[in-house]
């Protein structure tokens, strides 16, 4: 039987928010054993590649605000996770000894929830689809920095 056609169908907006709330669904099942968001979890194998990164170039991987960033740094920083080290206005950020303990938990988790995530989606399917959100991403984000007017907020 056909169903009706429905515009949301086609709206690229809506399609990715919705797929991006069901991947957070599975992503927060992988991280919930650690006390970790998803979110905390990728900002923690970031710092474990880069000790001593900046705030700004730590929001500028994860593609978030400084506000944002600095809420969860503040928040790994009370679970005694992340500890910042300030020179005169610069700040870097370590991971903790505590922070340093997770890192093969927080790596298995990532395994699990793409182990998980392609299995459902398929391999092949899985690696696709983030390449080509990633590239959209990409010319998307050069598109609004490029537009003097744009408010992200809007």
């Amino acid at each position: 039987m056909n169903h009706p056609h429905h515009f949301l169908e086609d709206c690229l907006f809506f399609n990715v928010n919705a797929f991006s709330r069901q991947l957070l669904k599975l992503a927060e099942i992988s991280f919930a054993p650690l006390n970790l968001s998803p979110a905390h979890a990728s900002l923690m194998l970031i710092l474990y590649e880069n000790p001593g990164i900046s705030p700004k170039k730590l929001g500028e991987l994860l593609q978030l605000t400084p506000s944002t960033i600095t809420r969860f740094i503040d928040s790994l920083a009370k679970k005694k996770l992340v500890r910042r080290k300030s020179s005169g206005k610069a700040s870097a950020l370590y991971s903790t000894d505590r922070g340093d303990d997770l890192k093969s938990a927080i790596a298995k988790a990532y395994k699990a929830f793409y182990i998980n995530y392609s299995h459902i989606l398929g391999d092949h399917r899985a690696h696709s689809l983030a390449l080509q959100i990633n590239q959209a991403n990409r010319e998307l984000a050069r598109f609004s920095m490029s537009e003097p007017d744009h408010d992200p907020d809007l």
